[in-house]
């Protein structure tokens, strides 16, 4: 089995809907043209708002990827809001405030840091309507952080990368006309160069990981512990809401099972 099929694997949200419209290896593809960047800093977006708290998935793989990343070589700048509060422990972040800024106030960050590309790993992203809204359709724009105006702005110069599992995430404008038809979700419109689909954001980046260097694919244990650790810190799966070592619904022990099948890849 090829790494963009585990990925795909247990389909709840239509994500094989879209993986058959458009039939190709997303994850491959994009680690393809990542590994041709000169390295340098990476940012990393995530953070998605649920009740009050940001969900178990995109963190998780964030960390994970951060790690890999740092590893090889590159710089791995986590760019969030308030909601994932010292979730990146070693990871240096950047905590973007809830209330907008001007075009200046990005530019300087750029500016600061000049990365090499941008990644999005299930942040939520601006609809057609300018708004962020989660997958039940419910608008949470006055708890998420304008995190697209950096990304956008940055497009304009670096390529962008972007994980997504419904949607409405960050970077998954490419396909917002099939989320409108097929999926019934208001979409997020703000593409990018290389999307990739999973069934859970945090799968996507374990994908990356085993193209970059199966050998920096965490454990399952240690994906374990970090969930444990960020769940300490406030984090909720984003399908239950509750405080729990789960994501996006699933039953644990999947997560277990994904891991071990890219490790075999």
């Amino acid at each position: 089995m090829r790494v963009d099929e585990v990925i795909l694997q247990h389909s709840t949200r239509g994500m094989d809907i879209l993986q058959k419209l458009h039939p190709k290896e997303h994850c491959k593809e994009a680690v393809e043209a990542f590994i041709k960047l000169e390295k340098g800093v990476v940012f990393l977006y995530t953070g998605f708002y649920v009740e009050g708290f940001a969900e178990t998935d995109g963190p998780v793989g964030t960390y994970f990827l951060a790690k890999a990343l740092n590893s090889l070589g590159y710089k791995s700048v986590v760019v969030t809001d308030m909601y994932c509060k010292d979730f990146f422990k070693e990871i240096e972040t950047i905590y973007i405030p809830i209330e907008g800024h001007k075009t200046s106030y990005y530019k300087a960050i750029l500016e600061e840091y000049n990365p090499t590309c941008h990644f999005s790993i299930e942040r939520c992203g601006r609809n057609v309507e300018g708004e962020y809204a989660n997958m039940r359709g419910d608008r949470v724009s006055e708890f998420t952080a304008p995190l697209d105006d950096l990304f956008v702005l940055g497009s304009k110069t670096k390529p962008t990368f972007a994980i997504g599992d419904g949607g409405n995430e960050l970077g998954m404008g490419n396909f917002a006309k099939d989320v409108v038809e097929h999926l019934a979700l208001n979409p997020c419109i703000v593409p990018s160069d290389y999307p990739i689909i999973a069934t859970v954001s945090n799968w996507g980046a374990y994908g990356f990981i085993t193209y970059l260097d199966v050998n920096l694919l965490p454990s399952f244990e240690e994906v374990d512990e970090y969930l444990g650790f960020i769940v300490e810190l406030g984090a909720v799966d984003g399908v239950s809401k509750k405080k729990e070592k789960t994501v996006d619904g699933k039953e644990w022990h999947i997560e277990e099972k994904i891991l071990k099948s890219l490790a075999k890849v």
